[in-house]
Protein backbone atom coordinates (compact mmCIF):
# COMPACT_ATOMS: atom_id res chain seq x y z
CA UNK A 1 0.00 0.00 0.00
CA UNK A 2 1.38 3.13 -0.70
CA UNK A 3 0.15 6.31 1.52
CA UNK A 4 1.58 9.78 1.49
CA UNK A 5 0.43 12.11 4.66
CA UNK A 6 2.31 14.40 3.00
CA UNK A 7 0.10 15.25 0.52
CA UNK A 8 -3.23 14.43 1.11
CA UNK A 9 -6.24 15.28 -1.06
CA UNK A 10 -7.51 17.68 0.82
CA UNK A 11 -6.94 21.22 0.43
CA UNK A 12 -5.53 22.42 4.00
CA UNK A 13 -5.33 19.41 6.28
CA UNK A 14 -4.37 21.88 9.49
CA UNK A 15 -6.88 24.16 8.69
CA UNK A 16 -9.52 21.32 8.49
CA UNK A 17 -8.37 19.80 11.99
CA UNK A 18 -8.73 23.71 13.42
CA UNK A 19 -12.23 23.66 12.23
CA UNK A 20 -12.77 20.35 13.65
CA UNK A 21 -11.53 21.43 16.87
CA UNK A 22 -13.16 24.34 17.50
CA UNK A 23 -16.89 22.93 16.98
CA UNK A 24 -14.94 20.12 19.78
CA UNK A 25 -13.87 17.34 17.71
CA UNK A 26 -11.30 15.25 18.64
CA UNK A 27 -9.09 12.98 16.74
CA UNK A 28 -10.49 9.95 18.20
CA UNK A 29 -7.37 7.96 18.59
CA UNK A 30 -3.82 8.19 16.65
CA UNK A 31 -4.30 5.04 14.27
CA UNK A 32 -5.23 5.53 10.67
CA UNK A 33 -8.23 3.34 9.82
CA UNK A 34 -9.15 1.09 6.86
CA UNK A 35 -10.93 3.45 3.28
CA UNK A 36 -14.03 1.89 1.99
CA UNK A 37 -13.12 3.23 -0.92
CA UNK A 38 -9.53 2.61 -2.02
CA UNK A 39 -8.36 0.33 0.99
CA UNK A 40 -5.98 2.41 2.31
CA UNK A 41 -4.86 3.11 5.69
CA UNK A 42 -5.70 6.48 5.73
CA UNK A 43 -8.32 7.40 7.66
CA UNK A 44 -8.54 9.99 10.41
CA UNK A 45 -11.91 9.53 12.97
CA UNK A 46 -12.79 12.75 14.15
CA UNK A 47 -15.72 12.28 17.16
CA UNK A 48 -17.53 14.83 19.88
CA UNK A 49 -20.13 13.07 21.95
CA UNK A 50 -22.38 14.38 24.46
CA UNK A 51 -25.85 13.57 26.61
CA UNK A 52 -27.86 13.34 23.49
CA UNK A 53 -25.81 11.75 21.32
CA UNK A 54 -22.80 12.71 18.99
CA UNK A 55 -21.11 12.42 15.87
CA UNK A 56 -18.46 10.81 14.33
CA UNK A 57 -16.29 12.17 10.88
CA UNK A 58 -14.40 10.28 9.12
CA UNK A 59 -11.48 11.30 6.72
CA UNK A 60 -9.67 10.11 4.40
CA UNK A 61 -5.96 11.42 3.55
CA UNK A 62 -5.04 9.49 0.30
CA UNK A 63 -8.26 10.03 -1.60
CA UNK A 64 -10.56 12.17 0.03
CA UNK A 65 -14.16 10.95 0.81
CA UNK A 66 -15.21 12.15 3.71
CA UNK A 67 -18.36 10.12 5.69
CA UNK A 68 -20.24 11.06 9.08
CA UNK A 69 -22.33 9.03 11.20
CA UNK A 70 -24.80 10.06 14.10
CA UNK A 71 -25.05 8.49 17.21
CA UNK A 72 -28.34 8.74 19.37
CA UNK A 73 -28.50 9.67 23.37
CA UNK A 74 -26.19 6.95 25.11
CA UNK A 75 -24.26 5.51 21.92
CA UNK A 76 -26.43 2.67 21.67
CA UNK A 77 -26.85 3.02 18.36
CA UNK A 78 -25.43 5.42 14.90
CA UNK A 79 -26.67 6.15 11.49
CA UNK A 80 -24.41 7.43 8.68
CA UNK A 81 -25.67 10.40 7.91
CA UNK A 82 -26.32 10.48 3.98
CA UNK A 83 -25.58 13.42 1.68
CA UNK A 84 -22.65 15.21 4.36
CA UNK A 85 -20.56 17.57 3.01
CA UNK A 86 -17.96 19.04 5.10
CA UNK A 87 -17.30 22.01 3.76
CA UNK A 88 -21.15 22.92 4.45
CA UNK A 89 -20.91 21.37 8.04
CA UNK A 90 -18.04 23.69 8.40
CA UNK A 91 -19.32 27.07 7.26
Amino acid sequence: MRYSVEMPPIANLEALEYKLRKRGFKQEDVYHHECPSCRENAVRVYAISGKLGGRDIRVCLACGVTTSFRAVAGMEGRAQDDGFDLDQFLK
